[in-house]
């Protein structure tokens, strides 16, 4: 069953990316075996880091850890201090809207008992285009930290608040800003949990999912090394395959930490990634002509790592 879904996902890669329309099947075909989930202890080894490495897919990687990092463990997490009815189905797509530029940023206020209203901007929103609901985080106005997370349906919004936006990486998977003027919406949708002890939840688990999508970038590192003839193929996937094996060590005790509340980071060998990246990229730069197509679509993902620096 696994196998033949990594298969199909690389074999789809290069028409998925040429035709967005066919994301929907494929991501199905996708969370229907692996169902994004905050049970994220109950993997050998997870589905973000599978899809990197069998199928050269970073773009899903990431999405699936969006998915059950930064949506399914935080709702999870709030819900064990005060409940917070959000029904998710297997299919559903959440996204993160929380990065901000340093002005119009997001400010939610009553205009009465029963009714917020929300103005601002995120300017990066991964997956935020293909979402079928956002958890959206802003500030009272004059504060500078935010304060509230509301959940949003995406259909609610007002027509072009989502904007696509091209970060020339992770072609299989479409990211937004927003931008919000005087939207409304119901009290109800706030989350119950608030200030201090919802940054310090957001926190934690955005440290996780950074080392997460570490851990699926050396897995994708392991994908190129083995697709890829470098002059050094054997020492250099030798190499990617150890660097793996340690941060998913690392990820799991950091996993493991995040569940029992205690402290969490992600510190991983920066220089061992930054070096095979470096490697893999330079080949790829002197040898494109030489270079299949399906990794010549895949090669502009090595610039995530200048994005997450593990």
């Amino acid at each position: 069953m696994s196998d033949s879904t990594f298969q199909k996902l690389e074999q789809s890669y290069p028409n998925r990316i040429q035709n967005h329309a066919l994301f929907n099947d494929a991501w199905y075909l996708f969370v229907n075996d692996y169902p994004p989930t905050h049970c994220l202890l109950d993997f050998k080894e997870l589905p973000s880091t599978r899809v990197a490495l069998h199928a050269g897919d970073l773009g899903f990687a990431l999405l699936w850890i969006v998915q059950s990092v930064l949506i399914r463990c935080i709702i999870y997490n709030i819900n064990q201090l005060q409940p917070w009815d959000i029904q998710l189905h297997t299919t559903t797509i959440g996204a993160m809207a929380h990065t901000e530029p340093d002005t119009n940023r997001m400010i939610a206020q009553y205009s009465d008992s029963n009714t917020l209203v929300i103005s601002g901007k995120k300017n990066y929103i991964s997956g935020g285009s293909d979402a079928d609901i956002l958890l959206l985080t802003a500030r009272r106005p004059g504060e500078d930290k935010f304060t509230k997370m509301m959940y949003i349906p995406v259909k609610s919004l007002p027509e072009n608040a989502l904007q696509d936006i091209n970060l020339s990486i992770l072609p299989t998977i479409r990211h937004s800003s927003l931008t919000l003027t005087d939207f409304a919406c119901n009290a109800s949708q706030c989350c119950p949990v608030k200030d201090k002890e919802l940054r310090k939840i957001l926190k934690k688990w955005s440290l996780i999912e950074r080392s997460l999508i570490g851990e699926a970038y050396i897995a994708f590192l392991c994908y190129l090394a083995k697709n890829i003839p470098l002059p050094d193929q054997d020492q250099t996937l030798n190499e990617a395959e150890e660097l793996l094996s340690l941060q998913k060590n690392f990820s799991r005790e950091q996993l493991e930490n995040a569940f029992s509340d205690k402290y969490v980071d992600t510190l991983g060998d920066v220089a061992r990634v930054l070096n095979i990246t470096q490697k893999i990229a330079n080949y790829c730069m002197e040898n494109t002509n030489s270079l299949t197509q399906p990794i010549q679509l895949r090669i502009n993902d090595l610039n995530l790592f200048n994005k997450i620096r593990l």
